[in-house]
């Protein structure tokens, strides 16, 4: 009589100590497996650079040098399409960065997008990209983006000039200065 009590006592412990995982995850839990996303006219962008990971790079351009730019590049899954965030290494800071106009003269923080399959270039005139953690050791940089553009940056904004695009809810979350990368 002692074996079907020590088992039935054995069987209450153990449903009692089996419980569901309902903690949340903590701040340090990447919410997303891309590099970076964005909405892009409402429709979700999930992207890697174009090598398919989430570092960082190299700038090709001597408008955005190496040595005063971090280029933030993110390849849409048609491999047609992508947004290019250049974080001017002076804005490598926890901050929110206007994006204006381009001025290819390696003031500031900037902003290009590629946005073949719509037929037009696109032109960023207004938005943001704010940087919120940053990891000196593991050499990562996360943040947000949005912005606006039109098919005419020689124009202002206007009913002739429209917001042709607008990219919103943008995230990153790169490394940077990965070596042989």
């Amino acid at each position: 009589m002692k074996t079907p009590k020590i088992l039935f006592l054995a069987l209450i412990l153990a449903l009692n100590s089996c419980s569901s995982d309902t903690s949340t995850p903590d701040e340090t839990t990447p919410t997303s497996t891309f590099a970076m996303t964005a909405k892009v006219d409402g429709t979700l962008w999930e992207m890697q650079n174009p090598f398919g990971s989430d570092y960082a790079t190299k700038t090709l351009f001597d408008m955005y040098p190496a040595e005063q730019y971090i280029l933030l590049q993110g390849r849409n899954s048609n491999f047609v399409d992508e947004i290019r965030l250049y974080i001017k290494r002076s804005d490598l800071k926890i901050g929110t960065y206007p994006i204006t106009k381009n001025t290819f003269d390696a003031s500031k923080t900037q902003v290009e997008i590629s946005f073949n399959t719509k037929g037009k270039s696109q032109y960023p005139v207004n938005g943001s990209v704010s940087i919120t953690t940053i990891d000196l050791s593991a050499k990562k940089v996360t943040g947000t983006f949005s912005f606006n553009c039109v098919d005419d940056d020689a124009k202002p904004i206007s009913a002739t000039n429209p917001i042709t695009t607008k990219v919103t809810e943008g995230t990153f979350n790169y490394r940077y200065d990965v070596a042989g990368k």
